[in-house]
């Protein structure tokens, strides 16, 4: 009962977060349920879902199949879709049955794949994980079995014709969950685009096997959310494809992720948007501070990159206020600055905004429901994972200027 949410909903699961990353690609996918977890990710967590449908089926696993492990109907029926519809690839996908069971969703995968002669993958989310872990193992499983282990000649460094020539990114861990809209995935590469760089394989639009192949290739891969981080050190250690996590703001920010990739030193994480944000950086000045702190909820390097443009804001608003991250979801320790946050449950953070009065909070709406954060100056940013489609007239673009106009009137507000 310690993790009951009295004011947060479910948020979206491991399965919603592996279906999300596979949208793009033309891949039946089997989602090994009742019913129940399908229709949640097709209704609530996939918002491209209503209006581009693709092949994601229910197994309607009945009472007898999980008691007595009988799994040959599913893969006598997926074969029988698979025969019908001619996709690139197959994936089982897992729900709490299948992970109770113990059902061998690797196995059955790879008996489709020997009689189809189709690309199968077993994934074993058990909707008891949030959904970055899902995009994650399901990003991962794709570079694992399709990139390619060398790079070709002329995809080299230094191997270009011209040096004028677009460096190709991968952009890993796009997906609606973080992202919130197709339009805010769009505007985002749009503006990594605008800034020199051409997109080779991304979650975000759609994708064939070939490109996943080729992500092996490409002269950097840029981490926007924790989802791609698996993903992008398996691409580094096989391929050597280096890799920034950050997810930028605006087009300096892109313009310095640009210049990071053309030369080729790659300092970590957000140092590369901290370059563009003029305000104070050092977490060991701010813990200090006795003021009440700016908290950023949501994905650890969204959030991580969001923090210099709040805090060259305060710092040319002259308010003194340090700004901490928080996260429900998955996090890496190296990444966390003095004062960050994990949030086990709701029940974390209300006693961590009652020890800290007069808090100021960026984070999706619904977080407005938690009785200690009612009086806080909120920032509105929605998190597709936690509201699903509950905010769409409110999304904001994070490359646009509507995002950082927003952060200016949030900052205004701290000034009164």
């Amino acid at each position: 009962m310690a993790r009951l949410s009295l004011y947060l909903p479910p948020f979206a699961g491991d399965y919603a977060g592996a279906c999300s990353t596979l949208f793009g690609l033309d891949c039946l996918i089997v989602i090994v349920d009742a019913g129940c977890c399908t229709r949640n990710y097709v209704e609530y967590d996939e918002t491209r879902w209503a209006r581009r449908r693709k092949s994601a089926f229910s197994a309607q696993l009945r009472t007898l199949d999980a008691v007595l492990g009988d799994d040959s109907r599913i893969i006598a029926e997926t074969l029988e879709v698979a025969r019908e519809l001619h996709p690139a690839a197959i994936a089982l996908v897992g729900t709490p049955v299948p992970a109770i069971v113990g059902m061998d969703l690797a196995g059955m995968a790879y008996e489709i794949e020997q009689v189809s002669g189709v690309p199968s993958l077993g994934l074993a989310t058990s909707g008891f994980e949030t959904y970055e872990q899902g995009a994650s193992l399901a990003l991962e499983a794709l570079c694992r079995r399709f990139a390619v282990g060398e790079r070709s000649a002329d995809s080299l460094r230094g191997g270009r014709e011209t040096a004028c020539e677009r460096p190709v990114v991968n952009v890993l861990g796009m997906t609606p969950h973080d992202f919130a809209s197709e339009a805010n995935m769009e505007a985002v590469e749009r503006c990594l685009e605008k800034a020199g760089l051409e997109i080779g394989f991304s979650t975000a639009r759609s994708f064939s096997l070939d490109d996943v192949e080729r992500a092996g290739w490409a002269d950097a891969s840029i981490v926007v959310a924790w989802s791609g981080v698996a993903a992008a050190q398996l691409l580094q250690d096989r391929c050597g494809v280096p890799y920034l996590a950050t997810c930028p703001f605006g087009d300096d920010d892109c313009q310095a992720i640009a210049r990071e990739v053309r030369g080729e030193h790659f300092r970590p994480l957000w140092a590369v948007i901290g370059d563009g944000a003029n305000g104070p950086s050092a977490a060991e000045g701010e813990s200090a501070s006795c003021n009440p702190p700016v908290l950023l909820v949501g994905d650890q390097v969204v959030m991580n990159s969001l923090r210099p443009h709040v805090r060259a804001r305060l710092s040319w608003a002259g308010i003194e206020r340090p700004v901490v991250v928080g996260t429900f979801f998955s996090s890496e320790r190296t990444w966390a600055e003095s004062g960050d946050m994990s949030f086990d449950d709701e029940c974390a953070l209300m006693a961590f905004a009652e020890s800290h009065p007069g808090l100021a909070v960026v984070a999706d709406p619904l977080f407005t429901q938690i009785p200690a954060l009612r009086d806080a100056v909120f920032l509105e940013l929605p998190h597709e994972a936690v509201s699903g489609p509950l905010f769409a007239e409110r999304l904001l673009r994070y490359t646009e200027s509507e995002t950082i106009e927003a952060l200016d009137v949030f900052v205004k507000r701290l000034g009164r």
